[in-house]
């Protein structure tokens, strides 16, 4: 009898090993959305990044150089982190997005306390996938709505939902310089770097797609595709 829950196993490499659990995520052959928040620790940080590689097996899924929508937010947005959720009004780039440091292929203006994230992509079928993250200073990863990561510094801060926008700048939480790689479209020497974090999550695979062609795929994942 297939199990309806399964778990998360997040394995930090730069700080030992810490197990936490969370109900499996659906994965979805088609019309898969990631969220990521990428958070300062200070308003007036020199320095902000966030890049994600995710395989499933041998399949890279997203890495340094996917496109992206992303947002600098002023007040906090409802829903962000949904797979529904419309971002067609957002901002078309390339990951990373960040600034400071030559470690960011989309650069932003800084200082800014944090910056939203939304990628796009199809699956194959697997039961497993891996996140390697490269950031500071923290950050929230939701696979379809449903938080499968966050950086270990910040587990207790508003705990199982997304902070506000500007929450971790004034939450007293140390902040993670990340590798300082310089950018690239890939560039696989990033993940070999010690600082690097690595998630590994149990996923629930379900053969079919996501969300409506005719909803959020048409509007987003073909904007995306058509903004260089």
């Amino acid at each position: 009898m297939r199990k309806s829950m399964l778990f998360l196993t997040v394995i930090l490499l730069s700080l030992g090993i810490t197990c936490v659990t969370y109900a499996a995520p659906k994965l979805y052959a088609k019309g898969n959305v990631l969220a990521a928040g990428n958070y300062n620790n200070s308003a007036t940080s020199s320095d902000l990044t966030l890049i994600i590689k995710m395989t499933a097996g041998n399949t890279v899924l997203i890495d340094e150089g996917s496109e992206v929508r992303y947002l600098v937010p002023t007040a906090d947005v409802n829903g962000w982190t949904e797979k529904n959720f419309n971002d067609s009004g957002w901002t078309a780039g390339i990951s990373g997005v960040g600034y400071a440091d030559n470690d960011d292929n989309t650069v932003i203006a800084g200082p800014v306390p944090s910056v939203y994230t939304r990628y796009y992509f199809d699956a194959p079928a697997t039961n497993e996938v891996t996140f390697l993250v490269d950031f500071d200073d923290f950050y929230i990863i939701w696979l379809n709505g449903m938080e499968v990561a966050r950086a270990d510094a910040i587990k207790d801060v508003s705990p199982g939902k997304a902070p506000t926008f500007n929450e971790l700048t004034t939450a007293g939480v140390t902040d993670h310089e990340s590798s300082d790689t310089a950018a690239g479209k890939p560039n696989p020497a990033r993940w070999e770097n010690a600082r690097i974090v690595k998630h590994v999550v149990a996923v629930e695979f379900d053969n079919t797609t996501a969300v409506s062609p005719k909803a959020k795929l048409t509007a987003t994942w073909g904007d995306i595709k058509l903004t260089k």
